[in-house]
């Protein structure tokens, strides 16, 4: 059986943490939680690893999001993963809070951590499915934006979304892209 990768994206340590660009983080955390599998340093990539039954394995790079790339190619080159069971979990600015997007391939659309895999890979044809996390205000920069906590009064549509990313993904794994298509690419109540 083919091994399967889902990477989410973030930033390592407590000072990222809850922040709006670790929501990839967030979700791999929940579907590592759902199968109570533990967090380990991987000695194949520059990231944490989480052993699931079936050969799926969860990933969350240690690299910064920025250079997210070196630690899935890494990854994706030692079990020698198809590109079409590999999927990442980023934030996405250009969605309003609550809305997910899954796509088979696309372009980054400025965002860093994808420019970085996209490079490393050599190609945009990967599953991607993006959790918004809305538009700064006007006077803000996008880079400070996505590096703040969310405000105590998001964080419940932040948990909804978190739990509709991990229902898409459970659906893909389980029954195939066809099947992740409805549940990645909704809007959570508000």
């Amino acid at each position: 059986m083919e091994f399967c990768l889902v990477a989410g994206l973030g930033n390592e340590g407590s000072t990222y943490r809850g922040t709006r660009h670790n929501l990839g983080f967030e979700v791999v955390d929940r579907l590592a939680a759902g199968q109570a599998a533990a967090w380990q340093k991987s000695r194949q990539a520059q990231a944490w690893e989480a052993r699931l039954p079936d050969n799926r394995i969860l990933l969350k790079p240690t690299t910064m999001m920025n250079a997210s790339g070196e630690a899935i190619r890494a990854a994706v080159g030692h079990w020698k993963i198809p590109l079409n069971h590999f999927m990442v979990i980023v934030d996405d600015i250009d969605l309003p809070l609550g809305r997910i997007r899954l796509r088979a391939e696309g372009s980054s659309g400025g965002h860093r951590g994808l420019e970085s895999i996209e490079q490393a890979l050599g190609t945009r044809d990967f599953l991607r499915l993006r959790a918004g996390v809305g538009r700064p205000a006007d006077s803000q920069e996008a880079a400070d934006h996505v590096l703040e906590t969310f405000l105590p009064e998001e964080r419940p549509v932040v948990a909804r979304m978190v739990t509709a990313a991990a229902e898409a993904v459970e659906a893909w794994w389980q029954n195939g892209w066809e099947a992740a298509l409805p549940l990645g690419n909704r809007k959570v109540e508000t």
